[in-house]
């Protein structure tokens, strides 16, 4: 990144401070990358504010703002059964579940606190209180992650006047039964206001809510879907301005008809703040069982005044007015105001390149996803694969991205704001630019069937040369080859139990991949009765790919693994007179479909569809004088291993793969326009019988007759 005293280099052992959501996908990605790390987290447990304890901000009655798919992890989804929205219960079994996987919590010393972090020479000197007492650390790098939700904000300077009623802040906050009978003034208009509001209007005596400004309370769900889903879309095709009008229209044409007092609407237009999203409030308020209040002008007493001129009596204020950014462990002539700290891509200081930053952000969506690209980001940097830019690169980044933060928000800690669509666009954008090698998989435990074939090796060659651990399995043990395959007959379900048995074993207890690959080919009209041939076809290229799934997948769902079939493009394009091939792969296709329903919130499932590759299983039909050749063009070995590659080293599986440009555009036609598709396949074999093609094979007698080409 352009700093002198920075190398690029592997740095040495990395700490990391927090182990909440931050934290965890720090840790996780620098394992990933090969960097050495520990993890420090004074709470007895891993989870961060997700934790129902004192130290945290967590209530029982806690939900996401955020929907499923905008706030999973890229490569640990959310099951499939839960609802849109998850519960703060849910959601820290998720993350606890996403560390558990990925073997984080081994690395994090829990019951620790981080007491001074202070910069020597080769890195940070610290000072730590576990378990056994005080005792100092070293490391080359240190990662604050300990998140911006610990020290309460209060207003500043107080409101005048003398309140002698009780307060707290919603840090305190735990559940509604405490305030019951009571008159409460909640003050916010955020999302734990409104939670709260919500939930203090079945119990207490009196709700207020006081707006010191006015804001846009959306719906959770808008037409139909989640309501983030919609921002989420169109972040892809429109700036968000444009976002903003869009989202405005809809929201009006929502509450179209809707009576009765309302929240006052904010000055600014919607996302030009964090989204602001209840079911419950807005219809709390039009039934009048919440009372809407401007901001407060000063206390006399019991009395409170609002800025309008209107007093309440109340008994408890209830203040829901956020959290300040501290960093307590850090020398304040280091890191004076973390809310104001310029940060290259919200994780790089400009002059300090033994220290980052994950978490230290106010996103307009999930946190998660942004964390998991910051950690992404910072694993690239520190194992060497991603340098910083020259620091007036940097400088000139953070400038500008500060001064449109502040056109979108104001001054309302510009610093930390970023939009989570562009910005998940930028960090891919860096890490793609950045990347020297191909992805790794440095210790993912592979399986792959026919692996002694032509695709078997050659998948078994590339992993292995990715840091994998390879086994195959085939017809014939080898243990010679550079990876051990164990001997198996797919299509009895015996064999295929002992031998997958036999495989988990070699790869260390557990399977992350299986590459469904054996399959075999050869002659079929569709019009003959099923030979032999049919039947084996079938039995391998089907049942055997589903014998072995079946037997491989309770590994596969304790790994959050992935399952890759290698279809080919018949599956949606069949060519005449290899039906057997051509139906068999397409019901291999029906069944992956069928199993990413089942199977797909913890299993990553993705069909691959290569058109023809020069390799044995076609000698059997060119032997019965049926070669494709003139009709499916051959497509290089090699790109149909990266493609395979690809689907399993993606942040998200894919769903299908096609393996070349122009199988995508056959595949499409298919799909799309399957009479049109024939059509050209019609054409294509009638002029390879008029050249004379298939003259010889005693199988293709009824295609020629029908063509006129008897003779």
């Amino acid at each position: 990144m352009g700093a002198e005293r920075d190398t690029g280099a592997v740095p040495g052992r990395v700490a990391v401070v927090g182990g909440g959501v931050a934290g965890i996908a720090a840790v996780k990605a620098l394992l990933e990358a090969g960097v050495e790390v520990f993890g420090v987290e004074r709470a007895g447990e891993l989870g961060g504010l997700w934790r129902l304890s004192e130290d945290t901000a967590a209530y029982e009655g806690l939900r996401l703002n955020t929907s499923k798919p905008r706030t999973e992890f890229g490569d640990h989804p959310m099951p499939a059964e839960w609802p849109d929205y998850p519960s703060r219960a849910q959601l820290l079994a998720y993350v606890r579940g996403y560390a558990e996987r990925f073997d984080v919590p081994r690395h994090y010393r829990t019951g620790t606190e981080l007491l001074t972090a202070r910069r020597t020479g080769e890195g940070w000197l610290l000072e730590l209180e576990g378990p056994d007492g005080r005792y100092e650390e070293t490391a080359a790098h240190l990662v604050v992650a300990n998140g911006h939700n610990h020290t309460p904000r209060l207003p500043e300077p107080p409101y005048p006047g003398t309140f002698e009623g009780t307060s707290s802040h919603a840090h305190t906050y735990r559940e509604p039964t405490a305030f019951a009978g009571r008159r409460v003034l909640v003050v916010g208009t955020g999302n734990s206001a409104m939670d709260i509001a919500t939930e203090l209007a079945g119990h207490a005596g009196e709700v207020l809510l006081s707006a010191r400004r006015g804001v846009w309370v959306l719906p959770k769900r808008l037409l139909g879907r989640p309501t983030d889903q919609w921002n989420g879309a169109l972040a892809a095709v429109l700036p968000w301005r444009l976002r903003q009008q869009v989202s405005q229209a809809m929201l009006r044409l929502a509450a179209r008809g809707q009576e009765g007092p309302a929240l006052p609407p904010s000055p600014e237009g919607v996302l030009q703040d964090h989204p602001t999203l209840s079911d419950t409030v807005p219809a709390l308020v039009a039934a009048g069982r919440i009372g809407v209040r401007a901001g407060i002008e000063r206390f006399e007493g019991n009395r409170v005044r609002f800025t309008d001129g209107r007093e309440d009596e109340v008994d408890h204020v209830l203040w829901c007015t956020g959290y300040r950014a501290t960093v307590p462990f850090l020398d304040p002539g280091l890191v004076p105001d973390p809310a104001r700290l310029p940060l290259y891509r919200h994780v790089f200081p400009l002059d300090e390149p033994a220290l980052s930053f994950v978490g230290l952000m106010q996103s307009t969506g999930s946190a998660l996803p942004v964390v998991e690209a910051q950690g992404r980001l910072l694993a690239a940097h520190l194992s060497g694969r991603l340098r910083r830019p020259h620091r007036d690169r940097m400088l000139a980044e953070v400038t500008s991205e500060l001064q449109a933060a502040r056109e979108r928000w104001g001054e309302k800690r510009p610093h930390m704001r970023l939009d989570v669509d562009r910005y998940l666009r930028q960090v891919e954008r860096d890490l793609t630019a950045g990347r020297r090698t191909a992805p790794r998989l440095d210790g993912r435990r592979v399986l792959v069937t026919g692996a002694s074939g032509t695709f078997g090796r050659a998948l078994g060659e590339r992993f292995t040369a990715l840091g994998a651990r390879v086994v195959g399995l085939d017809l014939v043990a080898d243990g010679t080859g550079p990876v051990p395959v164990v001997g198996c007959d797919l299509t009895d379900p015996e064999s295929v139990t002992k031998a997958v048995e036999e495989a988990v074993a070699l790869l260390g207890g557990g399977v992350d991949v299986l590459v469904n690959n054996a399959g075999r080919g050869g002659p079929a009209p569709a019009e003959l009765r099923p030979s032999e041939e049919v039947h084996q076809q079938i039995r391998l290229n089907l049942l055997g790919a589903w014998e072995v799934t079946a037997a491989a997948l309770p590994h596969l769902e304790r790994a959050r693994g992935r399952v890759v079939f290698i279809a080919s493009r018949m599956a949606v394009l069949p060519l005449p007179l290899a039906a057997a091939y051509g139906v068999s792969k397409r019901a291999l296709a029906a069944y992956a479909d069928t199993l990413r329903l089942e199977v797909g919130t913890h299993v990553g499932v993705t069909t691959v569809y290569p058109s023809m590759v020069r390799s044995p299983i076609h000698d059997s039909t060119r032997e019965a004088g049926l070669s494709l050749d003139g009709v499916s063009r051959p497509e290089p070995l090699d790109g149909v291993v990266s493609a395979v590659v690809s689907a399993v080293t993606a942040r998200r599986a894919p769903r299908d793969v096609a393996t070349t440009r122009r199988g995508r555009t056959e595949m499409a036609l298919a799909r799309h326009v399957p009479a049109l598709a024939d059509r050209i396949v019609r054409r294509t074999v009638a002029s390879r019988l008029a050249a004379g093609a298939f003259a010889q094979a005693p199988l293709a007698e009824g295609l020629r007759r029908r063509h006129g080409r008897t003779g």
